[in-house]
Parts: structure tokens; sequence; C-alpha cells
């Protein structure tokens, strides 16, 4: 005779916030948009990174990004939420190859949008 199992709990999607930072300030108003996203979908967030080589180096040259990455390979969130896809990069190629990346790793990159 067979036991009953347990019901599996749900877990929440993990997602790590990636912001860059542009300048001196930090990004506030993104860190907010982001958090009020993730609070819509009931997801947790596991990490929030602030880059601040968003301007000066490509997705793959930035070791922040790469950390971000990492969480997904490590299988210690299922997303990246970012404010635009420019904080990935403004030129769509690399955006796309990055995203191509996360969903190697079994994730996917989410642009937070107002609601």
């Amino acid at each position: 005779m067979s036991r009953p199992t347990a019901p599996q709990t749900l877990r929440r999607l993990q997602v790590v916030i990636y912001l860059g930072k542009t300048n001196s300030a930090f990004p506030e108003r993104e860190l907010s948009l982001c958090e009020a996203y993730a609070l819509a979908f009931d997801w947790d967030i596991s990490l929030i990174v602030v880059d601040d080589e968003v301007d000066v180096r490509g997705p793959e040259h930035r070791p922040m990004l790469q950390a971000a990455l990492r969480q997904i390979l490590d299988r210690q969130a299922g997303a990246i939420l970012v404010p635009t896809k420019a904080t990935i990069s403004p030129i769509e190629g690399e955006f796309n190859e990055f995203a191509e990346r996360v969903e190697k790793a079994s994730g996917f990159i989410q642009v937070a949008t107002r609601r």
C-alpha cells in the first residue's frame, strides 16, 4: 500500500532586481518601480544589484550583471527584473544576447512596466 504524499508547497518566484547607476544618485525611482512590479506578481526579491558600470561597459564585461546571472545559474532566482531594457544594454543585439544567456540558464529577463 502506498502512503499518501504531502502536498507540495509552491515556491514563489525569486527575482534579482538589477539597476544601473548612471550618476552619483542612488536609482531610487527605478528600485521603487521594480519593487512594486515584483509585489504585484507576488514575487520574492532575492537580491538587489546596483551597477555603476552600466554606461562604460557592455553586458558581458560587467561583474555586477554577471553576479545577477550567477543567481539564475545557481537556481537562487528565476528572473532578472530591470526597469528598462536599456539597463542591460541600449543596443538591441547586446540585450538579446544577454537575454539568451539568461534563458539558457532557465531564467528570463522581465522589464518592469508601470501598472
